[in-house]
C-alpha cells in the first residue's frame, strides 16, 4: 500500500509538471515571436536616428585614429613575419654554440652535426647552410639545395685560407652573436649569424647558420598575397634584399663585391621614387613613416620602418599599395546614413528570422519529448547546443535525461514501461496473480566451455547471445525479466494482458531457434516454456524494485530447461513446452509427445513436447 501510494503521488507529480512545462514551452513560443518582433524591432525604429547621428560624428573621428592603428599593426606584422625567418637563424646557431660549451656536441663529429642540421631543416626548410670554422681554418659545411633529385644535403670541407683565418680573429671580438653582411656564395646571396664557440675559455670555433635572399623574398611574395600589398626589405638606402621581383630575377649580375641587387635594377617605380622624397607622415609613436608616391598606375601609400642590428646598414622593411585601398574608409562614411536606414528594415526582419529559430529548438524539444514519452529512444538524436543560454541549458539538461532514460531502458523491460506509458494506470504495476506463460532460454555446457576462454571473449559471445534472444522475445511482446549467468527468463500476459501468450512465447522460441541458426553459433540452446499461475508486479524494497514473476510455474518451467538436456535430440537449439502450453496453442504448431517425466519439486508427472518446425503432431515418441 506505500508503494501503490508513493507511485500514485510521484505519477500525479509528473502528470502536474508535464503540463505545467507545455504551458510554459506554449507561452515561451508566443513571447519570443512577439517580444522580438515588436520590442528589438521597435527599439531598432526608435534608437536608428541617435545611433546615426553620434556613429557619423564618432566615426570621422575614429577613422584617422584606426587607419593610422591599422598601418601600424600592418608593418608590426610584416616584421614579425620577417623575424619569424632570422630567428631560426639565431636559436640554430645558440643552440649549437651552448651544446659545444658544455660538451653535448662535439663540433668536430661532422656525422653528428649533418644529422642534427638535417632534422632542423626538416621542420626549418628554408635553412640553407650549416658552417663550422674551426681554429685553425678549416671549415666545414652542410648545405641544404632542392634540385631535380629533391631536397638534399651536401657536405663539404674546405681547407684553412687567409681570408678564413681574418675572418675567425673577428669572430672573437664578438662577445655572442652577430650577422654578418650579405655574401654571395655557389650562385646565391646568403644572409647569415654567426656566433663564437667556447668550451672552459677555449676557442673551439665559428657556428655560421645561412639562408638566402631567394628565401626571403618568397615569404614577402607571401606576405603581399596576404595583405593585398607589396612587401619589400632593402638593406640600406639602395640595395634590395628581399622583394617578390627578386624571385624572377637574373643573379648573372650579382658577385662577392655586389651580393645585392639595386633598386635601378629592381625596376619597382615605386620604391625609386620613394627613395626620392621625404616622409609625408609618421605613425603616433614614431614606429613607421609613410609616403604618397605618383606612378604611372596611380598614387601608393608606402609604410616603412627601419630594423638594426642585422649587419652593417640598417634593414628597411616596407610595403605599399594603392592609395585608394585606404582612402575607400572616408568614402564609406558617406554610405553610413543609407546603411542605416537599411539596417532598421533588416533588424525587424531579422527579429522575426531570430524569433523563428529561437522558437525552432523548444519545437523540435517538445517533438522529442513525445518520442520519449513513446519510449521511442533510440530514434531521438541528441539536441544540438544553442547561443541562448537558456535553450543551451534546455538542450544540455535533455541530452542528459536521454542519456539517463537509455541507461533506465537497458535495466528496465521497455514492454511494462511502454504499457505504463500508454495507460498511465500506476496499478499496473501491483502484485497480481494472473496466468502467464514463462520462458527459460540456457547455453548448453557454458560453463566448462566459459573456461578456456577470456573475460572480454566471454562477455562478447553473451552480449551476442542475449541481443538475439532479447530481438525475439521483444518481437512477440514478451517482457524480459532477468539475465542467470548464461540463461534468460522471460514471460507473456503481462503487464499487457495477452489471451494468446502461450502461443507467442512459442513463436518467440521458434523466432530464437531461427536466429541463431543464422547467426551461425556454435553453442547448443536450451528452451523450456511453461504455462500457468504466477504472482506478478513490483516486488523488493520500496527503493529497489523489479517488475517480476514469482510462483511454482517459475520452477516448473526451470525443470523443464533441465530437462531438455536429458532428453536425446540432434538439434543444435532444442525446445520443450508443458503440456498447460500446448494446450492454449494452435495446431500449426509442430509438436511431438515426448511423454510424462518426474521433475524435481512436484509430485505430479509433468507431460512435455519438443516444439519443432519440420514434424507434425504425432504421439508419444518411442
Amino acid at each position: 500500500m506505500v508503494n501503490e501510494d508513493k507511485h500514485t503521488q510521484h505519477t500525479g507529480v509528473i502528470d502536474k509538471s508535464a503540463r505545467s512545462q507545455s504551458n510554459r514551452q506554449t507561452r515561451l513560443k508566443i513571447r519570443i515571436s512577439t517580444l522580438l518582433a515588436l520590442t528589438i524591432g521597435g527599439l531598432v525604429a526608435i534608437s536608428a536616428g541617435a545611433v546615426l547621428l553620434v556613429s557619423t560624428y564618432a566615426n570621422f573621428q575614429n577613422t584617422t585614429e584606426l587607419l593610422n592603428t591599422s598601418a601600424a599593426m600592418i608593418v608590426e606584422s610584416i616584421e614579425d613575419d620577417i623575424f619569424s625567418l632570422t630567428t631560426p637563424i639565431e636559436e640554430l646557431a645558440q643552440s649549437l654554440q651552448e651544446d659545444a660549451s658544455t660538451g653535448e656536441v662535439d663540433l668536430h663529429d661532422t656525422d653528428f652535426l649533418r644529422a642534427y642540421f638535417k632534422g632542423v631543416v626538416a621542420s626549418v626548410p628554408y635553412l640553407t647552410d650549416l658552417a663550422i670554422v674551426y681554429p685553425d681554418g678549416s671549415l666545414f659545411i652542410s648545405t641544404h639545395v632542392t634540385d631535380v633529385e629533391g631536397p638534399r644535403l651536401i657536405t663539404s670541407y674546405e681547407p684553412p685560407a687567409a681570408g678564413t683565418l681574418q675572418y675567425l680573429k673577428d669572430v672573437k671580438g664578438y662577445d655572442g652573436l652577430f650577422w654578418n653582411e650579405p655574401f654571395f656564395d655557389q650562385g646565391r646571396t646568403h644572409i647569415s649569424a654567426t656566433v663564437p664557440a667556447y668550451k672552459d675559455g677555449i676557442f673551439l670555433g665559428a657556428v655560421l647558420v645561412s639562408s638566402t635572399v631567394h628565401h626571403f623574398s618568397g615569404l614577402v611574395d607571401e606576405l603581399s598575397g596576404k595583405y593585398g600589398a607589396t612587401g619589400f626589405v632593402l638593406y640600406g638606402d639602395n640595395r634590395v634584399l628581399a622583394h617578390p621581383k627578386l624571385l624572377n630575377l637574373s643573379a648573372n649580375t650579382l658577385s662577392s663585391n655586389a651580393p645585392l641587387h639595386s633598386v635601378a635594377a629592381l625596376d619597382d617605380a615605386v620604391i625609386s621614387q620613394m627613395l626620392m622624397q621625404p616622409p609625408e607622415f609618421q605613425g603616433n609613436d614614431g614606429t613607421f613613416v609613410g609616403y604618397v608616391v605618383e606612378a604611372l598606375d596611380g598614387e601608393h601609400l608606402v609604410l616603412t620602418s627601419i630594423v638594426s642590428g642585422f649587419g652593417s646598414e640598417p634593414w628597411v622593411i616596407g610595403q605599399y599599395s594603392p592609395l585608394s585601398d585606404w582612402s575607400n574608409q572616408w568614402s564609406r562614411l558617406s554610405d553610413a546614413a543609407l546603411v542605416s536606414l537599411g539596417l532598421l528594415i533588416a533588424s525587424v526582419i531579422a527579429a522575426l528570422v531570430l524569433a523563428r529559430r529561437l522558437a525552432a529548438p523548444i519545437h523540435r524539444s517538445t517533438e522529442e519529448a513525445i518520442k520519449i514519452s513513446e519510449l521511442n529512444l533510440n530514434q531521438i538524436d541528441h539536441l544540438p547546443p544553442s547561443r541562448v543560454s537558456e535553450l543551451n541549458l534546455q538542450a544540455v539538461a535533455f541530452n542528459k535525461m536521454l542519456d539517463g532514460l537509455r541507461w533506465f531502458q537497458t535495466y528496465l523491460p521497455r514492454t511494462l514501461v511502454r504499457q505504463m506509458l500508454k495507460t498511465g494506470d500506476p496499478n499496473l504495476v501491483l502484485p497480481r496473480e494472473v496466468e502467464l506463460t514463462v520462458m527459460f532460454a540456457d547455453i548448453v555446457g557454458f560453463t566448462p566451455a566459459s573456461e578456456a576462454m577470456t573475460p572480454q571473449a566471454t562477455a562478447a559471445m553473451l552480449n551476442r547471445h542475449f541481443e538475439i534472444l532479447n530481438r525475439c522475445i521483444e518481437a512477440e511482446g514478451g517482457t524480459l525479466d532477468k539475465y542467470i549467468g548464461d540463461a534468460a527468463m522471460a514471460f507473456w500476459g503481462a503487464p499487457q494482458d495477452q489471451t494468446d501468450h502461450a502461443e507467442r512465447a512459442c513463436r518467440a522460441a521458434m523466432a530464437i531457434k531461427r536466429s541463431l541458426a543464422e547467426a551461425g553459433v556454435e553453442y547448443g540452446v536450451k528452451i523450456a516454456v511453461h504455462t500457468g499461475p504466477l504472482i506478478v508486479g513490483n516486488i523488493g524494497a520500496v527503493d529497489r524494485m523489479n517488475y517480476t514473476v514469482i510462483g511454482d510455474t517459475v520452477n516448473t518451467c526451470a525443470r523443464i530447461e533441465t530437462l531438455v538436456g536429458e532428453l536425446p535430440s540432434d538439434e543444435q537449439t532444442r525446445i520443450l513446452i508443458s503440456d498447460a502450453t500446448a494446450r492454449l496453442i494452435s495446431p500449426a504448431f509442430h509438436l511431438i509427445d515426448c511423454g510424462e517425466f518426474t521433475v524435481k519439486g512436484r509430485s505430479r508427472k509433468v507431460n512435455v513436447y519438443r516444439l519443432c518446425d519440420t514434424e507434425k503432431t504425432l504421439g508419444p515418441s518411442a
